[in-house]
């Protein structure tokens, strides 16, 4: 209630300035102009903060392309443990045997099933050509008592 009271009598108080007209001669005016001067003479300004001084700010001009560096600097160190990262996992690959060219693959397919790899893979080399490539090869590595084994001169 006390709270009431008072707003009641601060809005009769305003209303009774309501209708105050203020003079408009120099005189007062002038004096007007002296109580905001002495008000603003005696008002102590407080030194800025220490991390809002221009010295510990990044000057404008540096800010324009520090910020674009500072990236393309970062991505440059990036590709480079990335690349190292790679050459570890190719070189380990390739120890292993995971990484080739694939012939010894398609040359071990074609031997379990030759008839597969003639219609998969496209190539001018028709069945044919590719078993006599496959019998050149065993024949090359063939020792001379298993020819004579395959040829029936075993005995001679």
């Amino acid at each position: 209630m006390d709270r009431m009271d008072r707003l009641d009598k601060v809005r009769k108080g305003l209303k009774k300035a309501d209708d105050l007209e203020l003079p408009m001669n120099e005189d007062f005016f002038n004096r007007l102009h002296d109580k905001i001067m002495a008000e603003v003479e005696e008002t102590a300004i407080a030194p800025a903060p220490m991390l809002m001084t221009p010295r510990n700010l990044l000057r404008s001009h540096w800010r324009g392309w520090l910020y674009p560096a500072g990236g393309v600097t970062s991505l440059f160190i990036l590709a480079s443990l990335l690349l190292t990262q790679v050459s570890k996992v190719n070189q380990s690959m390739q120890r292993v045997g995971l990484l080739s060219d694939g012939h010894e693959r398609i040359v071990a397919e074609a031997l379990l099933s030759p008839e597969d790899l003639s219609q998969t893979l496209i190539s001018t080399q028709s069945e044919s050509d590719f078993y006599m490539d496959v019998a050149r090869e065993s024949f090359e590595n063939l020792s001379g008592s298993k020819f004579n084994k395959i040829m029936g001169e075993s005995g001679r």
